[in-house]
């Protein structure tokens, strides 16, 4: 209008809008309809593509200013998070002000706003009792199964079948004799077979949590572990302790189970424990090795059974009490170990 020495008055003739309506456009207190970019492409011979570009360039441009100001309000939720963990994962850098860090989390959840990270990942699937004794930080329980799902959702499984897992499940305590890494390779290969996704992310500080077993779609069950407890008897006992889930208990059931809370568990995690157990070592087994006094029984025993020592060497300290006898055939699970277990479950083949 200035270019063109127009006044609001003549342009409200020339469009056949009220100088009321002009006046508002001019101060921006209302947007350009497709109607009227109509009429301004007639007055002015500016096409109507020019003006409708214009408009949503301006609300995108309010739009992005009221959702900055909103993620600022965001910024202490995000805060919660692990940021350790959220940039091992490269959802967060290290140089992000706090409403980027609030935006990306919240992307990487696929949720609008904390209350529907409320409602979409704390009710329904961080669903554990609570411990009065051991606090848990619910939204890095949310943070780590979010992680798991991620690494599952690009592998390549098939429709479970329950009859090929439970030979499957037969086969684990075999791959017990490999390195931590090397056995979790050829189970999560095996478990794959079976329609089973299988996937390793460390442990989040303040979670508590061993696995988790819970569906991507009805024939579509995974697994996560961590390395809670540091000790590859406990590793392989949380592995099929989760398998079992699958195999025993309802289909689309999450299952978030959690170390130091055995006086709360119910008959579902009971009989996780006890198919757990008889598949890793059979009864007449879990009889000798109770009986064993020596460290080199033990070693015997484990050669005999194909398990590896560490299994052996676990259920004589949890059956005696006696760690002091086969305590060094536990062995550990190191830094390392943890760094390759991710390493694995990051690989999308």
């Amino acid at each position: 209008m200035e270019e063109r020495g127009i006044r609001q008055s003549e342009l409200a003739e020339r469009t056949g809008l009220t100088a009321k309506h002009i006046n508002q456009l001019v101060s921006g207190n209302i947007g350009i309809s497709t109607d009227v970019a109509i009429l301004l492409e007639r007055a002015l011979d500016a096409e109507a593509g020019f003006w409708m570009r214009a408009e949503a360039d301006y609300q995108a441009h309010v739009s992005r200013k009221k959702a900055k100001a909103q993620l600022l309000e965001f910024s202490q939720w995000a805060a919660k998070f692990d940021p350790g963990t959220l940039q091992r994962h490269e959802i967060t850098g290290p140089q992000d002000d706090p409403a980027t860090k609030a935006e990306r989390v919240l992307r990487f959840f696929g949720v609008a706003s904390p209350e529907a990270f409320e409602r979409t990942w704390l009710q329904p699937r961080v669903s554990f009792r609570r411990s009065q004794a051991f606090p848990v930080t619910e939204q890095n329980t949310a943070l780590w199964l979010r992680l798991v799902e991620r690494n599952a959702q690009h592998l390549d499984v098939p429709p479970l079948r329950d009859v090929t897992l439970r030979r499957t499940a037969r086969t684990l305590p075999a791959m017990t004799t490999l390195t931590v890494p090397d056995g979790f390779t050829a189970g999560r290969a095996a478990l794959a077979e079976a329609g089973v996704a299988l996937t390793f992310v460390r442990e989040i500080p303040r979670t508590r949590v061993c696995g988790a077993t819970w569906w991507l779609a009805a024939d579509r069950p995974v697994i996560g572990l961590t390395a809670r407890g540091r000790k590859p008897d406990i590793f392989w006992f949380n592995l099929l302790h989760e398998v079992a889930h699958i195999l025993l208990h309802p289909r689309r059931t999450t299952f978030l189970d959690l170390d130091n809370e055995k006086a709360l568990k119910d008959p579902t995690e009971q009989q996780a424990d006890a198919f757990a157990e008889q598949t890793l070592l059979p009864d007449d087994a879990r009889a000798m090795i109770a009986r064993a006094n020596t460290r080199e029984q033990l070693l015997i025993l484990a050669a005999r059974l194909g398990v590896g020592p560490a299994i052996v060497a676990g259920h004589h300290g949890y059956a005696t009490g006696h760690w002091h006898i086969g305590g060094s055939l536990r062995g550990r699970i190191t830094d390392a170990d943890i760094d390759e277990l991710e390493r694995i479950s990051a690989n999308r083949s």
